[in-house]
């Protein structure tokens, strides 16, 4: 029965010698990933680093363009504003206008058998004056 006990504490022996392995090499294999994974997330870090300095660029970017956009709107407000001064003046202009060929037009209206007149005598004025001249230079013509 001794024999027993020896060759049952062997392989109690050997069991514990092949866990201890096992366990060696679960543990060594643990470390390369973990050291693998360390040097993953080393690599991220500076990747976040680098991708937050340029996010922090592209919002000041952002910012000043923001407010170039801002101070250039202001300013074209003055020029909609002159405009809407100028639509207001060309408007008025518009409106004189109106009134003034409305005047014009009543007054002719009015008046249009005078200027009718004034053009007929025009014409006989015009008339007797071309025949005055040929009158004169028939003259001068006998005469000379």
């Amino acid at each position: 029965m001794e024999w027993v006990l020896s060759v049952s504490a062997l392989l109690v022996a050997a069991s514990f010698s092949a866990m201890a392995v096992y366990l060696i090499l679960t543990l060594k294999s643990v470390s390369k990933t973990l050291d693998t994974l360390s040097r993953s997330l080393d690599g991220l870090k500076g990747d976040v680093e680098k991708v937050a300095k340029e996010t922090e660029e592209v919002l000041r970017s952002t910012n000043r363009l923001i407010q170039d956009i801002h101070k250039k709107s202001e300013s074209l407000n003055g020029v909609f504003q002159a405009l809407g001064g100028v639509e207001k003046t060309i408007k008025g202009f518009n409106d004189s206008l109106g009134n003034f060929t409305v005047s014009v037009q009543e007054k002719l209206e009015r008046n249009k058998d005078a200027l009718a007149q004034v053009v007929q005598w025009s014409s006989i004025v015009l008339e007797l004056k071309s025949k005055w001249e040929e009158v004169r230079n028939r003259k001068k013509t006998k005469e000379g």
